[in-house]
């Protein structure tokens, strides 16, 4: 059967399987999210106006009812953890500075996102419209049964294995984990994937109760399920198929950015603002600024000696000397495209070239990777070729955590996994920025107050990948719904809705996540199988 009839088939099982009754208040989103990327803008544009939609999720209306010591959600203000005042955090991260000296941008962000008592995580509810972001799953139930149907595309393209585990990365309230079991149990028995243990990458006690909760709700509860801290945690299986969703997960990984001076790459580094500097209004002054490392960083030491071993040929005394035309790739090798993009949106302020004066030098972040990229991968190239001036953003967190998944996936019983977040198959260099009140705004304001993210270089992670599993697109959001059957679904779901009203708020929900002016093209979908697998649906179709 093609791939197309097969998703087609399993779709009409869902529409005959399910009936549309009244939403239940719309879910909060995994953990880390945005609704609709814009590119940078300045902090007085507003953010997008974002709705929760919740829609017609069949298996609410006759959930079981959770046990109350792990359904209560803290999603309401009474409940919600208390939030620090916003001088808190910027005080410890000024204390910080004052005694170790300006932090590189990775240990900014993690102290900002998840210090204990401090962070952006661990001290307000960020999801929905009482946080700062929604994600496509809250918008419409429409999202994860799509993601489903592929699943179960795979499963049987791979021989329908007797037992199926599901990892989630970062499942947040787990919307998303119950749109697509509840799918799987829709179909019928013989293209049902038979789940038999699942498996989340979750370090928040709050969330884990809140999963917890849902897995129930959606009729998983007796179903085994393991919490891991990280990716590594998750044992490896000889004989459970891997179901991996990672949505919206890598862009909130910490970035390294680093730019290309007359004197090499150096990184740029989180500093207290300017003592010296002149404060025209005193009450707009912002404590934070960006500077460039006066030498090299652990970092950029490491990317610059893969650059030296990748192009030795355009290193002058010990200096990269950019060349961008395509003969100077090393002889043997065919031409390179950089595929970099480096000035997305507005620049901002360049940097002090050097910091203030620090009792110590910047510290060392962690280690760009414990498994660096090759002398010979494209980011090695990228650091060889870009010009001066250029900037470029790197996450070695994400190089480590898509290995671990390629890993699993690429296990002798086969698997497959879906990357879908914001961002495309290059680098970027001025992607990095804030999100508060669904608001773009300056990262380095009011931290800990503030959602910190960056775009995903699917290149990258590609690279990251290689060596255990197989990669194929990405594609952009609304090519791969409309490919697995977003007009089919949603004419099921039109033709189930209580009244016009609720007909529009459907449709509006459903076209929100195939928009080619927003989530459509801004959101990419990369798809993960074992290695050498071909003619991947909806891949095969580019």
């Amino acid at each position: 059967m093609q791939p197309v009839q097969r998703a087609s088939r399993l779709l009409g099982a869902v529409r005959r399987s399910a009936t549309a009754t009244a939403s239940a208040p719309a879910s909060q989103a995994p953990r880390r999210a945005n609704s609709t990327y814009r590119p940078p803008t300045p902090p007085s544009a507003p953010r997008p106006s974002v709705k929760q939609v919740g829609e017609s999720r069949p298996d609410r209306a006759a959930a079981p009812a959770a046990p109350s010591s792990t359904a209560q959600a803290p999603s309401s203000p009474s409940n919600a953890p208390s939030r620090p005042s916003p001088s808190e955090l910027l005080t410890v991260l000024e204390e910080t500075i004052k005694t170790h000296g300006p932090l590189p941008v990775p240990r900014f962000m993690t102290l900002c996102l998840n210090h204990p008592t401090l962070g952006y995580y661990t001290t307000r509810t960020v999801f929905g419209k009482e946080g700062d972001f929604v994600t496509s799953p809250e918008i419409s139930q429409v999202f994860g049964e799509l993601l489903a149907i592929w699943y179960v595309t795979q499963w049987l393209a791979q021989g329908s294995p007797k037992r199926v585990r599901v990892v989630e990365l970062g499942p947040g309230r787990g919307t998303l984990l119950a749109d697509i079991l509840r799918t799987f149990r829709a179909l019928p028995p013989q293209s049902r994937p038979p789940v038999s243990s699942i498996h989340l990458v979750e370090q928040s006690d709050q969330l884990k109760a809140v999963q917890k909760a849902r897995l129930v709700e959606t009729g998983f509860g007796e179903t085994p399920v393991e919490w891991h801290a990280d990716v590594k945690g998750v044992p490896h299986s000889d004989d459970e198929f891997t179901v991996l969703i990672a949505h919206e997960f890598f862009d909130a990984l910490p970035v390294h950015i680093f730019e290309n001076t007359q004197k090499g790459w150096r990184e740029v580094l989180v500093d207290i603002a300017d003592p010296k500097a002149i404060v025209a209004s005193p009450t707009k002054h912002e404590p934070l600024r960006l500077v460039l490392a006066p030498g090299a960083t652990p970092a950029s030491a490491l990317y610059t000696s893969l650059a030296q071993a990748a192009f030795p040929g355009i290193v002058q005394r010990g200096h990269l000397q950019p060349d961008l035309h395509p003969a100077a790739a090393p002889a043997g090798k065919s031409p390179l495209t950089l595929n970099v993009d480096t000035t997305l949106g507005a620049s901002p302020p360049s940097p002090s070239p050097t910091p203030s004066p620090s009792p110590s030098p910047a510290p060392a972040s962690t280690p760009a990777s414990s498994t660096p990229p090759p002398a010979t991968s494209l980011t090695a190239q990228r650091f060889a070729r870009l010009p001066i001036g250029s900037r470029i953003e790197v996450s070695p967190a994400s190089w480590e955590v898509a290995r671990d998944t390629a890993r699993l996936v690429g296990g002798p019983a086969g698997g497959a996994g879906l990357v879908v977040d914001y961002g495309d198959a290059k680098a970027f260099g001025r992607s990095w920025r804030g999100f508060r009140k669904h608001q773009v705004v300056d990262p380095l304001t009011e931290p800990g107050h503030t959602d910190l993210t960056a775009n995903v270089d699917f290149s990258y992670l590609a690279e990251s990948m290689s060596e255990f599993a197989t990669t194929h697109g990405p594609l952009p959001q609304s090519r791969f719904l409309t490919s697995l059957g977003l007009e089919p679904r949603l004419a099921g779901l039109l033709r189930g809705a209580s009244s016009d009203a609720r007909r529009r708020e459907i449709e509006s929900a459903a076209k929100r996540l195939v928009d080619v002016g927003g989530m459509g093209s801004q959101y990419k979908v990369m798809a993960v199988t074992p290695k050498g697998a071909k003619d991947v649906f909806p891949f095969d179709l580019e």
